[in-house]
């Protein structure tokens, strides 16, 4: 064992026995959290198997200092409960904002071989770290990848704002649209609509989660062939109240319904949204740890 491997067991055992999210909770003690991470985390990128949730196994290659959610499973729980619910052997769905794959690895192992999850990401740099950790995962066959961000409308070009401190805040930055929390350099990548990727790729989505910093409506724009003929199910992170009612607008127009969840301080908040013709909505009721847990220990299992 070396030095990394043993103070990343020794965090890990902090977490086991829950201080780390105890101490979080008291505002003059969450320094202590982040000095504590720099002092027994490497900060350089290294090989790391997913800790729990939903890509539980898969290997990752992260900056344990700045990624530790990832490697430990704990983001965006109610997004991961409701993707391990839906998400059945053979389907098709699509990543749109997949970042690193935290969560694109894990739906590709739901859907299984004979099913395909199409992850995009804007970032280039991103893309291929997202390739890395797909090709160690073992999930080259139906885990597909693409380079684009997803928008209102195709262009070869188009302005990005990379993440800067953490990665995974960059976005689109187009006619007063930003990255809400985005700080690094503009650079530019081509973009593409749903409606023109389905076209072309001939994989229609049965469901789509979004998580793209703020530019979701943008993303639902571009897609209204899919969801008038489809009824693709809808699995996203919002991140302002300007995005939130152009979707709520949106989601009445095109006849879905949907369930918001919130945190106290109300963005980013979770949407789940489905055709009112959908039979099975119970799926956004599911209990999250127990729906999750029995689901991925089936999985496990096969």
């Amino acid at each position: 064992m070396n030095f990394k491997d043993l103070t990343c067991r020794v965090y890990l055992s902090i977490e086991r026995l829950k201080i780390h999210r105890i101490v979080r909770r008291i505002p003059l003690m969450r320094r202590s959290v982040k000095i504590l991470a720099k002092l027994l985390l490497p900060n350089t990128p290294i090989w790391v198997q997913v800790r729990s949730g939903i890509s539980q196994g898969m290997w990752m290659r992260l900056n344990l200092q700045k990624e530790s959610r990832l490697w430990l499973g704990e983001h965006e729980p109610t997004v991961q409960s409701a993707l391990v619910t839906v998400l059945l052997p053979g389907m098709v769905a699509y990543d749109i904002g997949a970042h690193v794959g935290s969560i694109a690895l894990g739906m590709a192992r739901l859907v299984g071989r004979s099913g395909r999850v199409v992850a995009f990401e804007a970032d280039p740099e991103t893309a291929e770290n997202l390739i890395e950790n797909r090709d160690r995962s073992g999930l080259t066959t139906h885990l597909e990848i693409v380079s684009s961000a997803v928008w209102s409308y195709s262009s070869s070009r188009i302005s990005f704002r990379r993440g800067g401190e953490k990665r995974s805040h960059g976005g689109v930055e187009m006619e007063g649209q930003h990255p809400v929390l985005g700080s690094g350099e503009v650079i530019e990548i081509p973009a593409v609509t749903l409606d023109d990727f389905v076209a072309n790729s001939r994989l229609v989505p049965q469901l789509i989660k979004i998580d793209v910093e703020g530019g979701e409506y943008e993303v639902l724009s571009g897609g209204e062939r899919l969801f008038s003929m489809q009824r693709t199910l809808i699995v996203a992170e919002v991140h302002h109240k300007r995005a939130a009612d152009q979707i709520t607008s949106w989601l009445l127009g095109h006849q879905y319904c949907s369930r918001w969840i919130a945190p106290v301080e109300k963005f980013p908040c979770c949407l789940l949204a489905w055709p009112e013709s959908f039979k099975g909505s119970h799926w956004i009721w599911t209990n999250e740890a127990h729906s999750m847990s029995n689901r991925l220990a089936k999985v496990a299992a096969t």
